[in-house]
């Protein structure tokens, strides 16, 4: 039937959790709990001394697939525990946003070897546009690990206060952003909601983070493209920047609680094309789509067609050694600027997490619910 899963399909899909929970058990390092490589074979040596990104990328994908609560309570307070030994009471010299943030020091001493120190020094001296190579680590990561953390109800031992706490400060870090390429400037925007919303509380009241969301929102609102729905700044940007950034402010708007402004006009959008087939492409796709959804049923059958396509596309990312991998037939190499694998004919985490992400999202959007995955908040 036209919009529905195959018997082929389910019977695929059924197999896949099973396949890739073992997938997972090979990534794991023996004897530390949380502890996995980014991939089997390829992995660099900076790949295998990083941890914090790949140990919240199989938590995710334990939770997606139901497979966290049959840990052994003694198993999730290790991996916890793993997880929240990265974050830093003190934080790095000199940079205030550093403090109290998850720093996982491969990836952190990676971005400050590549940094301009006295790019630094004008960049501290001038109105900055943007944020250092090290900045957007920092907040990355800062971010992934609370939002890892909070998934399965746990949390930080320190909140993460380094963002800005007035309305005027919101707008001002907004405002510096790039937004003629809104995948990055789309992503920061995603990070402050989310900080603002699971961190604002330690410090404000409720009413002072609603205002700080209400600022976040009118922001993101003069950015929407009457006839996209996107969010950017100047000219149209290409494909991957619009449905990407698309993603991300969408993402941030669900950390706010606010509605999506324009959905079926980004609907309208993400069917114009099927994403390039790689995992950020992919996955960014069919959430704009499971997004929208929940606030409208526009297009609903043409949406499900395409999430077949799309499932499809995905098939091709399974390789022999029971993951997927970010590209079709080959893994992932970097994460944040480092290099994490020899990019090699196997499947890998990242790849993995995002890949399955996406099929949880396309299995709610057919209505089909047999496999009692579940769809993750990033």
């Amino acid at each position: 039937m036209a919009g529905q899963l195959n018997q082929e399909q389910r019977d695929w899909l059924r197999g896949l959790g099973p396949q890739i929970a073992a997938f997972l058990g090979k990534l794991a390092r023996p004897g530390e709990p949380g502890r996995f490589l980014p991939c089997l074979q390829g992995a660099t040596r900076d790949g295998r001394r990083a941890g914090l990104g790949y140990s919240c990328f199989a938590l995710k994908l334990h939770y997606i697939l139901g497979r966290w609560e049959a840990l052994a309570p003694e198993e999730q307070r290790a991996w916890l525990d793993y997880i929240k030994s990265f974050q830093s009471a003190e934080g790095l010299p000199g940079e205030p946003m550093s403090r109290h943030a998850f720093l996982d020091p491969p990836v952190i001493q990676n971005a400050l070897r590549g940094f301009n120190w006295r790019a630094k020094l004008n960049h501290r001296l001038r109105t900055p546009r943007d944020l250092t190579d090290p900045q957007r680590a920092i907040i990355a990561e800062t971010k992934q690990a609370i939002c890892t953390l909070l998934e399965v109800g746990a949390k930080p031992a320190h909140p993460y206060l380094a963002f800005p706490q007035s309305a005027d400060g919101v707008k001002a870090w907004l405002e510096r952003l790039p937004w003629h390429a809104p995948w990055g400037a789309g992503a920061q925007s995603c990070h402050l909601a989310a900080f603002i919303r699971t961190q604002g509380p330690a410090r404000l009241e409720a009413g002072q983070v609603e205002k700080l969301c209400d600022e976040e929102y009118g922001f993101l609102a003069a950015l929407v493209d009457a006839e996209s729905g996107a969010y950017f700044q100047g000219g149209l940007p290409e494909r991957g920047q619009l449905i990407n950034g698309a993603m991300k402010v969408l993402t941030a708007l669900d950390w706010l609680e606010r509605p999506i402004h324009l959905p079926e006009k980004l609907i309208d959008t993400c069917l114009l094309e099927l994403p390039p087939s790689e995992g950020c492409h992919l996955v960014d796709w069919v959430y704009v789509l499971y997004r929208c959804l929940q606030q409208t049923r526009h297009r609903l059958g043409e949406v499900q067609e395409r999430c077949l396509q799309v499932l499809e596309m995905i098939r091709r990312h399974q390789n022999p050694d029971g993951g997927l991998s970010y590209y079709i037939g080959r893994a992932q190499v970097g994460y944040y600027g480092l290099t994490i694998s020899k990019g090699l004919a196997e499947s890998d985490m990242h790849g993995s997490l995002l890949l399955i992400w996406a099929l949880s999202m396309i299995a709610a959007i057919l209505d089909y619910h047999d496999l009692g995955w579940r769809v993750i908040k990033p």
